[in-house]
């Protein structure tokens, strides 16, 4: 085959893998639910944060200051709650859509009072950061929950088209005024929501009632904390550098600037996610987000007049470094089966501290005598990113896929075949239907439910019903033990190489 042929092969086969991705992303019916209902949460999250307010605007950084504090205060605690408590609540998803439809209501009435003069715009700035920020801690935890039970494949590419979808919708919402604008930010939660709450019809339980051994939450953190450090000091750069952007009247942090570049970046990864088949690769993200970091501080430090738009090139940067937390966290509860509501709790409650954490850094250099200086806070923000870049590009552990199994281990093909002969002797010795007995198949490799549903083409109650007479049949309690129990079974050892298995 002549190279011309050869990279026109190559070309069609990417192309035809970027068509299937985009065909199962947006047309089957449950992946469009994922993609539109986590998309409506990061439009409004785009919207509320880079987005100018609907409340209030351009009256200080007094209101700014403390309308941040409060909306950070507001959502930690709400999401230290929900880790702690609430999201082991059986209705967890119910106060979740009663939540979000607060929030929405909460928009409309303080926007309302404040354009009708009968209240400030400290106070419906106020009301509305802190009751929406609280709400919003519901809605993208159920989300987590719902991502979590996803396999990596199809968690990567839902999550990032969602994210596709969002820079659009936060880039038209933003071509709005007025009361359609305020109507368009108000019912963004509650149509998450709903959409989850749909989607989550048949397995919230399951996700509800995962593992919660000592064993699983170690392997949760060892996978995840790394991801979650470098998150913490990105964080604590970007909003030191928005606070700063947002406070001075001379810089104007761009939304649509951060909304565009972030939409190419996430939009990239998406396609590279539909043909790789896996999730959000470390590599693909250092390549993302460094440059967009480093050339970010440059503007700032270099040219005064471009301060706006490197602000809003390392906003763009956190924006898709959360994204890929999102993932990170949402993996890590699909391969440890722990609580992912607890863990979703915990870690956007971290994430919700940072400008806490980046007020107080300005505060303390300001009172350092720094704080006549434009400068200082650049300083401070290219030496933390040096530490980052230091960490993501020099841990020889690959931070963001630790914990995979090791490529240096080699596992015998003798091994696996030994299995799948115990699989078919259990079948048999236990009676399995051909159903049940393709439901175990793939219940032995770890597969989920909802894939197990969508590999047979029967609803996710009918798989349950077969896995609960699988485990009948092998008189064991779950999935463990049911392994065990296969491993225990002595079959004779073939001279074959291979074979026809009903459990390969």
């Amino acid at each position: 085959m002549s190279s011309d042929k050869m990279a026109k092969s190559c070309g069609e086969g990417v192309y035809q893998k970027v068509i299937h991705g985009l065909s199962g992303v947006f047309l089957d019916r449950t992946a469009l639910m994922y993609v539109l209902g986590l998309a409506a949460f990061y439009a409004w999250n785009l919207t509320d944060i880079y987005g100018s307010t609907l409340i209030a605007e351009g009256d200080g950084a007094g209101t700014l200051g403390v309308s941040t504090l409060t909306s950070s205060l507001c959502n930690a605690a709400s999401y230290v709650l929900i880790a702690v408590l609430l999201s082991r609540w059986r209705h967890f998803f119910f106060i979740a859509v009663i939540a979000a439809f607060v929030a929405g209501g909460a928009i409309v009435c303080s926007w309302a009072f404040w354009s009708l003069g009968i209240v400030g715009p400290l106070e419906a700035m106020l009301a509305y950061k802190g009751i929406t920020r609280v709400c919003a801690a519901f809605v993208v935890v159920a989300w987590g929950m719902l991502f979590s039970d996803l396999e990596p494949a199809a968690l990567a590419r839902r999550a990032l088209a969602a994210f596709v979808v969002a820079s659009l919708a936060y880039l038209l919402v933003g071509a709005t005024e007025g009361v359609f604008r305020c109507a368009l930010f108000a019912l963004m939660l509650p149509a998450s929501m709903i959409l989850a709450l749909v989607v989550g019809r048949g397995n919230r339980g399951e996700v509800l009632d995962a593992n919660e051994g000592v064993g699983l939450a170690r392997k949760f953190v060892s996978l995840i904390w790394r991801v979650l450090l470098v998150f913490s000091l990105f964080g604590i750069v970007t909003w030191v550098m928005i606070l700063e952007a947002q406070s001075a009247t001379s810089v104007v942090l761009a939304g649509s600037f951060v909304a565009i570049a972030s939409l190419v970046g996430i939009g990239g990864l998406f396609v590279a996610s539909c043909f790789s088949e896996s999730v959000i690769s470390n590599r693909y993200v250092i390549k993302l987000v460094l440059p967009l970091v480093m050339i970010g501080l440059l503007l700032v430090a270099a040219f005064d007049n471009s301060r706006g738009a490197g602000m809003a090139l390392v906003s763009a940067g956190f924006t898709c470094f959360d994204l890929f937390c999102f993932v990170a966290v949402a993996d890590a509860c699909h391969q440890c089966k722990v609580r992912a509501g607890a863990a979703f709790g915990w870690y956007r409650a971290l994430e919700s501290f940072m400008p806490v954490l980046a007020m107080g850094i300005m505060a303390f250099m300001s009172s350092a005598g720094f704080g006549d200086a434009d400068f200082a806070p650049s300083i401070f923000a290219v030496a933390c990113s040096l530490v980052l870049a230091v960490v993501l590009v020099f841990d020889r552990g690959n931070i963001m896929e630790r914990g995979r199994l090791n490529p240096s281990i080699t596992y015998p093909r003798a091994e696996a075949l030994y299995f799948a002969r115990q699989c078919e002797e259990a079948i048999r010795r236990y009676g399995l239907s051909s159903r049940e007995a393709e439901v175990l198949s793939l219940v032995v490799r770890g597969r989920s439910v909802p894939h197990i549903a969508e590999r047979l083409c029967i609803s996710r109650g009918t798989v349950k019903t077969h896995i609960t007479r699988i485990y009948q049949k092998f008189n064991v309690r779950d999935r463990q033990e049911m392994i065990d129990a296969i491993e225990q079974i002595e079959v004779a050892v073939s001279e074959e190489a291979g074979g026809s298995h009903n459990c390969r």
